[in-house]
């Protein structure tokens, strides 16, 4: 039945079938993450989903799902991210208006819209979060301290990744290079950049080559472990988060970088292989 759902909502051009089937045949019942035996938990039932990575409920209230974040859907004159109507519709297939799920709430319940935050199961046990993930049509985002399921979900990305199935092998969805970003390129973004320049007062910051700079705050700085701040220098980074334009900023005004990316967590960062230098 879930296949079939998947197979009507398709394109019908044999090329994009043909790409998408493979991801189709992972078995939907082997996509889960654990819960702890403590976690907290609620039945509710689904009035709709609206996008890849969020839904409503019969008693409207809207959930953001915990822990991945799907291509953007059009909306306020901008185009439809690749692969954001394919993340919609995986999960269209997978549930319907009335079905059954499990809430799973993390550590905070709400986001800064307003929106229930929760790991959202169906009423068979399947994750949601996992299902997209595992279908390369979302990235692991771990933001602290929501982290319950966040090893659990980084592998289910990383086996997407290897496999090289949706977001993973789409031309549009490839890192940017660090040292090509300007002010236009906001929003989320993957991007692969050299660590120029180190600094640690209350937070850490990692100055990538061109406009860019990450920022770990002080208060998630313990999520990254002891290593030292000097060690990221001159090594090669791949990051992923929301890059922020701050040209206007004071910082700015002051020779700082005009764009940011708060890095909230270690997944979001990965060290790369030195260049090997030619002669």
């Amino acid at each position: 039945m879930y296949l079939q759902r998947v197979l009507e909502r398709l394109p019908r051009n044999r090329a994009v079938r043909q790409s998408v089937l493979p991801i189709l045949l992972i078995p939907a019942f082997a996509i889960s993450c654990p819960l702890p035996e403590s976690a907290e938990r609620e039945t509710a039932y689904l009035h709709s989903v609206h996008d890849g990575d969020s839904l409503r409920l019969a008693d409207e209230r809207r959930i953001r799902l915990v822990g991945i974040n799907a291509p953007e859907l059009a909306r306020d004159g901008e185009p439809a991210q690749p692969l954001a109507k394919a993340a919609r519709d995986e999960l269209r297939a997978l549930i319907e208006p009335g079905d059954k799920l499990q809430l799973v709430y993390d550590r905070e319940r709400k986001d800064h819209y307003g929106r229930t935050l929760a790991h959202v199961y169906t009423a068979t046990g399947i994750s949601l979060e996992a299902q997209l993930l595992r279908r390369g049509l979302a990235f692991h985002i771990a933001v602290p301290p929501n982290l319950m399921l966040a090893a659990c979900l980084s592998e289910h990305e990383r086996q997407a990744r290897q496999a090289g199935h949706g977001l993973w092998s789409h031309p549009q969805w490839k890192p940017r290079s660090a040292s090509t970003l300007s002010t236009d390129d906001t929003g989320f973004q993957r991007v692969i950049g050299t660590v120029k320049d180190v600094a640690h007062n209350r937070d850490l910051w990692l100055e990538l080559d061109g406009p860019l700079v990450l920022r770990v705050s002080g208060a998630d700085l313990d999520h990254f472990g002891p290593r030292p701040a000097a060690d990221w220098l001159g090594r090669r980074v791949e990051v992923r988060g929301w890059v922020v334009d701050r040209s206007d900023s004071g910082a700015a005004r002051r020779g700082f970088k005009p764009l940011l990316m708060p890095l909230r967590s270690p997944y979001a960062i990965e060290t790369l292989p030195r260049q090997k230098s030619s002669d």
